[in-house]
């Protein structure tokens, strides 16, 4: 009776059975071993082992004679053709005696695991898939322990911070300035919130970012595991905030430069009117001088509002002319005597003036001059304990170069990289910073360059290049005196 139930439930099962005697000869199969058989050929009891589906592994060897032989279970997939192709796991099994363990055959089961294959297909597509989104986030994506060490990166992580290596501390990566913040996030994510912060995560060249981090909790059977962090780069959209916002302060400068404008001309006409009028009338000689330099100031403060209303507009263009380099920085420096002339030992502004003219470049005169003055200006500014003051010319290839350099403070490269900012200034409360602003926008409206070269502790040399002027421009009258190549110390 036990062996008859025992052939049943064999009988029955899901799986193919094969019952082999010692004499590797078949004894048993069930159903689903007769629909695993290559070809659809039913196997009939007494056939040997070696004559069934089962040939596999080196020199395709009977797997039943390698197991009876090694006394050891032999496991293979193999692709079984029963009317259909099917991955099948294979097993063969010793059957030992129970008495004196000697063997008694074998067992071999085959189980169709096409679900099992398809399922780790899907499995393995799928995470591909995540994988690939991960990769391709525009974030940088962290997953962390408990302990706040990184776990997993994603690829744009490892692309834009290599040093970020597994079983190190996150925080190590945070801005110092940012770190109290960072842990305050991760904790909260630990109790399970969803947080979200603008921090300062640091490269690999010690520069910093600006981010926007957002930290998730990691669940697993029900308790938070760990925490995930997403990364992104907001450092230029913050860049083009500040720009916007420069805008619109040069944006209210303008107009208020225009009211400010229109007002002072029509005052200024009123004054030159009336002058012109009393000059006219004038019977001493005396008079009609101090008559003539106000009319000259007036003509002076007009034009000053004209540049006022250029810079407001940023897009006015004059007629230009052939302007003399070394006439524009002598005269320049002329004009700023006052600024840079001092007469305290301890504070000495020396002048150090190297002209290679003549070199003609196409510009506006009086701007131009603006750009010297301001240059000068900032110049002496750097040099509070004196120093020297050095100005040149240089004809380059398709263009004329003029350089003003000081033995100042000099400025670090952020700084040098933010000069021509509008309204950035590293004179505090005394400067507006719009002299390098306008000076850019100057050189720019010309069509040329202006560039700064500093150190800390090595002073500031700024260079303006400028397009050569056209042979048959006609050349701005200025006043010149010296010789066409010449160096000076004033």
């Amino acid at each position: 009776m036990p062996g008859e139930i025992l052939q049943e439930a064999l009988l029955a099962m899901s799986d193919g059975i094969f019952l082999f005697d010692r004499e590797k000869r078949l004894l048993l199969v069930n159903s689903q071993g007769e629909f695993l058989q290559a070809g659809g050929q039913l196997p009939l009891p007494g056939t040997s082992c070696c004559q069934m589906f089962w040939q596999a592994g080196e020199g395709k060897t009977c797997v039943v004679d390698r197991a009876l032989e090694s006394h050891q279970r032999v496991s293979f997939e193999v692709l079984i053709v029963g009317g259909l192709e099917s991955p099948v796991l294979v097993t063969v099994q010793p059957l030992r005696s129970a008495v004196d363990n000697s063997i008694l055959g074998a067992v071999v089961i085959g189980k169709d695991i096409a679900d099992l294959r398809r399922a780790e297909a899907e499995a393995i597509s799928q995470k591909s898939f995540m994988a690939s989104i991960a990769d391709l986030s525009p974030d940088e994506i962290y997953a962390l322990d408990k302990e706040g060490r990184i776990t997993w990166v994603n690829g744009r992580a490892e692309t834009g911070n290599p040093l970020m290596l597994m079983g190190r501390r996150f925080i190590d990566f945070i801005a110092p300035d940012s770190r109290e913040s960072v842990n305050k996030e991760l904790g909260r994510s630990l109790s399970g919130e969803d947080t979200q912060a603008e921090v300062r995560a640091l490269r690999a060249s010690e520069a910093s970012i600006d981010v926007e981090a957002h930290v998730s909790p990691l669940w697993r059977n029900g308790e938070v595991d760990g925490v995930l962090v997403f990364l992104r780069d907001i450092t230029e959209r913050k860049r083009t905030q500040e720009l916007i916002s420069q805008s619109d302060k040069l944006r209210a400068v303008g107009e208020l430069a225009a009211g400010v404008a229109h007002n002072l001309n029509n005052s200024l006409t009123v004054i030159k009117g009336r002058t012109q009028l009393l000059e006219m009338r004038a019977i001493d000689e005396k008079s009609r001088k101090s008559l003539k330099v106000i009319n000259e100031a007036v003509e002076d403060g007009s034009k000053t509002l004209r540049r006022i209303l250029d810079f407001a507009r940023r897009d006015a263009v004059g007629e230009f002319q052939a302007v003399e380099l070394d006439d524009l920085i002598t005269s320049g420096l002329e004009i700023g005597r006052p600024k840079w002339q001092r007469t305290s030992a301890e504070s000495e502004i020396r002048v150090r003036l190297e002209c290679n003219g003549p070199i003609y470049v196409r510009g506006d005169i009086a701007e131009l001059r603006e750009v010297i003055l301001n240059l000068i200006f900032n110049a002496v500014d750097a040099m509070p304990q004196g120093g020297t003051l050095a100005l040149g010319t240089q004809g380059e290839i398709g263009s004329g170069c003029f350089w003003v350099a000081d033995t100042g403070c000099g400025m670090r490269p952020e700084t040098v990289a933010r000069i021509f900012e509008p309204f950035f200034t590293t004179k505090g409360a005394q400067g507006t910073g719009l002299g390098l602003s306008a000076s850019h926008g100057i050189v720019s409206r010309h069509g040329g360059e202006i560039v700064a070269l500093s150190q800390p502790g090595e002073g500031t040399r700024f260079e303006v290049r400028l397009p050569i002027a056209d042979k048959l421009s006609p050349p701005a009258k200025l006043d010149r005196t010296g010789k066409k190549t010449y160096r000076t110390t004033l």
